[in-house]
């Protein structure tokens, strides 16, 4: 799968027993990740509050792209309603 990062500021991420990506602007990072695995981002930035991004499932092919920049606002949007509510 490749993970895609339209905007234009880097954005860390935690990938578990794999590594911890830290994809540029405006990039493609292509990834080969197994089914259940964990990726996490920093919602406020700070490198000590990992929130789960995604887990990794059967749907998302070898030739799947992720819009990571997307994924992680609609995720930080979710977070912000749950801790409204």
């Amino acid at each position: 799968m490749t993970f895609h990062n339209g905007s234009f500021s880097s954005i860390p991420l935690v990938i578990p027993g794999v590594m911890n990506p830290n994809l540029r602007p405006l990039s493609n990072s292509g990834i080969s990740l197994d089914v259940g695995q964990k990726i996490y981002f920093f919602p406020n930035g700070k490198r000590k509050s990992k929130a789960l991004l995604f887990v990794v499932d059967n749907a998302l092919k070898q030739d799947t792209i992720i819009e990571i920049d997307e994924l992680i606002k609609k995720r930080k949007a979710a977070l912000l309603e749950k801790k409204e509510k």
